[in-house]
């Protein structure tokens, strides 16, 4: 299994997942030629997606999907909850209950309900005995929402802003508690606990998404994160983040964690070797 987050934050999001002969497109929040674009930086085409998985109705998760479905077929799922009322997803999108499996292709996959301002949801993918899960725009990672992503060994999280950014940014009092609220956005903070109660279970891939441009940096939210790993001793964990635009190199799902070492090497005879006694 394979994952690149092909672009990420308010101006759209969208991540392909692929397993054998099996491509998925998880939201499709940029414009249909901006994702052929994005795709072809990583060596593929609209071609190579069977589907279409919509998280949640707001356009920067849904604006391409409509011309996927019309111009390409491409079938597009999406929760009931997502589906209800629905501004943005395109009709003829099919519904697909959330806690249950579905198969496409050589994937099985899940949606699990997520806290946020609507209806949103994150996605479990599991494939060749390897698991992936991604879960952004939500408020608050709760014990239901580590359920699901426990297990997986590569995932997207939110990590949208820097608690004290956001404090002292130029945001109004009422969208800043907004997005610090339980329904909101995921911090650094919470992100870093996630990601900590994630770790023992197999995670070795982590790609912080939907970074605020004014309320973080992907220097911040890395070094909060791996900062947090680290002190639990799970160092090895790689952590990167998304940003808008820019895929992510891909991701190979299951690939061992990097234990660090901290060797110290002195060649025969220098001064070093002579002073700690070395041969």
């Amino acid at each position: 299994m394979r994952v690149s987050v092909l672009s990420s934050g308010s101006s759209g999001n969208a991540t392909y997942v692929e397993c054998g002969a099996t491509g998925l497109l998880i939201d499709a929040g940029l414009a249909r030629r901006r994702l052929e674009n994005l795709l072809g930086r990583v060596g593929r085409s609209l071609g190579d997606i069977d589907a279409v998985l919509l998280t949640h109705d707001h356009s920067d998760h849904t604006c391409g999907a409509t011309a996927l479905l019309r111009d390409y077929g491409i079938p597009v799922l999406a929760p009931p909850g997502v589906l209800a009322g629905s501004k943005h997803v395109p009709r003829g999108a099919e519904a697909a209950a959330a806690g249950e499996e579905i198969s496409i292709g050589d994937l099985g996959l899940s949606f699990f309900e997520i806290p946020h301002d609507s209806p949103t949801y994150g996605v479990r993918i599991s494939g060749d005995g390897r698991v992936f899960a991604t879960a952004t725009d939500l408020g608050e990672a709760g014990p239901e929402v580590m359920r699901w992503m426990r297990g997986a060994e590569a995932a997207v999280l939110e990590a949208n802003h820097d608690p004290e950014w956001l404090a002292r940014g130029p945001y109004s009092a009422r969208l800043k508690r907004r997005i610090s609220s339980p329904r909101g956005h995921l911090s650094n903070r919470q992100a870093a606990q996630a990601a900590t109660s994630l770790a023992p279970h197999g995670l070795k891939d982590l790609v912080l998404a939907h970074l605020s441009k004014t309320n973080n940096s992907p220097a911040r939210a890395c070094g909060t994160v791996h900062g947090a790993l680290r002190e639990a001793g799970y160092a090895g964990v790689r952590v990167r983040a998304a940003i808008a635009n820019h895929p992510t190199p891909w991701i190979e799902v299951g690939t061992p964690a990097e234990a660090p070492e901290y060797v110290y090497r002195y060649a025969r005879g220098d001064a070093a070797g002579q002073l700690f006694g070395f041969e």
